[in-house]
């Protein structure tokens, strides 16, 4: 057996060179039959060795056909979990073949800044998510340090401007400190006008770099490579953290892209730096310039007239206010998570959970008590109106019951008394559940709430105690923390003790006792 060089070699001086085969033996130290059979016998090609990857082949076929998209870490991550030894870089070459090939691509120069020098921003478009009976597009906020690579990132359900500097805010808390410079796409919340070199601000977004005295940047027309690092950034969001996840609602977005932001994003290996994006910002921290001692208001505030019905709107729901600002003019302040109504002293008149769903009607219900008190024959409708507001499935269930032989009035009157003694979470779920099993009326429903009460362990809710009197039964009265019970029986058995340890030493009082 010659190698496959000596073979190549003699085959090539026999058949070009015409030397004799013997010649050619003696050249090579081996049998004349050697040669021979190298002259005569079809060239074999070399032996293919196996791959690690080849066992996992049909599983990333598979992966790649449901997700195209997928990248080669969660593939490489999918793989070890079933018992992939190899590394990433194998993975990719075939990852690579099975996908279709690469287009030919530009090159770029690298422009490496200070540590502190510059921060990139943009948003990136993420679907929809559904919040109750609407579905709102859902948009990811995303600030990169140039120097470090730490990455921010948060989600929102709109990209107005009160939100656009709320995730600022946040995102400058996060780091610790503000950069000299931030570079933004020419979206409208930053670039009016872009003309050249010519950039006309925002006003309000100048106000708010002002405040945190950084320069905003803006970056050529339809040139997304100038912000490379944070377009690089979406693209690694989009594959690593949110394709194929499910989310329940915006906080459940939020809390998994917290968790995917410290424990992946900014804890790996950077591709670029070869460093930990986390360990690089806690060199960086010091080259920001310090965090203003006030924060800038990012609420959305605006001035208007209270609706004959006793609300205001904001963001196509209403909100409830006292009867008392019928027809005032008041101020309208929404955050991330509260809208708040402002008489015209600047007091607080009502404050409401903010809703992300649409056509809601959010109300307390110590605004309209003194309305339904006038009208007596409107708490039916207001009961009902209440209930169908719960969840897509509540107006459902309503329109079964009403088919069924039970009286409405009295389903909703039920249903009521159980909204207020459970909850609207659960009795939410419990409408939910009734439905489904096609199985109508409040004795069911709270049967359904009850079962999942005691399969996590909780007792059945408290019976409200009423005794007919309006006001009495509207009371709210705080359980008291029986703490501090215990800790006044402590305080009592040391008092105890010491008049005990006092009667001991006084004879007067052992004769007393004696008598």
């Amino acid at each position: 057996m010659i190698s496959p060089e000596v073979r190549a070699q003699a085959r090539r001086l026999v058949l070009v060179e015409g030397m004799k085969v013997e010649t050619v033996a003696r050249r090579f130290g081996v049998h004349h039959s050697t040669v021979r059979r190298a002259l005569e016998e079809p060239e074999e090609a070399p032996a293919r060795r196996p791959s690690i990857v080849d066992p996992f082949k049909d599983f990333l076929v598979q992966r790649l056909t449901e997700a195209p998209d997928i990248s080669s870490v969660r593939l490489l991550a999918e793989a070890r979990a079933r018992g992939y030894p190899g590394g990433v870089a194998q993975l990719r070459r075939y990852v690579a073949r099975v996908r279709a090939p690469v287009r030919g691509r530009k090159a770029y120069l690298r422009v490496e800044m200070e540590p502190g020098e510059q921060a990139q921003v943009d948003w990136g478009s993420f679907g929809s998510l559904r919040v109750g009976r609407s579905v709102r597009p859902l948009s990811a906020f995303l600030m990169v340090l140039s120097w470090s690579r730490a990455l921010f990132v948060d989600f929102a359900l709109d990209q107005r401007m009160e939100t656009f500097l709320e995730m600022h805010r946040r995102a400058l808390d996060f780091f610790g400190g503000v950069p000299r410079r931030i570079l933004y796409d020419n979206l409208k919340s930053v670039v009016l006008h872009h003309a050249g070199a010519t950039v006309q601000f925002n006003p309000r977004f100048l106000s708010f770099a002002g405040h945190y005295l950084f320069e905003p940047v803006a970056a050529p027309v339809r040139y997304p490579e100038a912000k490379g690092r944070v377009e690089g950034a979406v693209k690694y969001l989009r594959h690593s953290f949110f394709y194929g996840r499910t989310f329940s609602s915006l906080a459940d977005v939020r809390q998994q892209a917290a968790a995917w932001r410290d424990e992946t994003a900014n804890a790996r290996l950077h591709a670029t730096t070869r460093e930990r994006p986390a360990e690089r910002l806690v060199l960086e921290r010091p080259r920001l310039r310090a965090l203003p001692a006030r924060p800038y208001d990012t609420d959305f505030v605006d001035t208007c007239v209270v609706h004959k019905e006793a609300r205001v709107a904001f963001d196509s729901n209403t909100y409830s206010v006292p009867l008392q600002h019928v027809g005032k003019t008041v101020q309208l302040r929404a955050g991330a998570t509260h809208v708040r109504v402002l008489d015209e002293k600047g007091e607080e008149v009502a404050v409401h959970e903010r809703c992300w769903d649409r056509r809601r009607a959010l109300e307390h219900a110590e605004h309209l008590e003194k309305l339904l008190l006038r009208r007596p024959g409107a708490h039916l409708s207001h009961s009902r109106d209440r209930i169908a507001a719960l969840c897509p499935e509540a107006p459902l269930y309503l329109r079964e019951a009403a088919r069924s032989r039970r009286s409405l009035k009295n389903e909703i009157e039920r249903l009521t008394r159980l909204l207020e003694r459970y909850g609207r979470t659960e009795l939410s779920a419990g409408l939910v559940m009734a439905h489904r099993l096609k199985h109508y009326g409040a004795p069911f429903v709270q049967a359904l709430m009850d079962q999942e009460r005691f399969r996590r362990g909780q007792a059945e809710a408290p019976q409200p105690v009423l005794t007919g009197n309006t006001l009495a039964d509207s009371l709210v009265v705080e359980p008291h923390p029986l703490e501090t019970y215990d800790a006044l029986f402590d305080g009592r058995s040391s008092d105890d003790a010491r008049s005990s340890s006092s009667a001991d030493g006084d004879g007067s009082d052992g004769e007393h006792h004696e008598r």
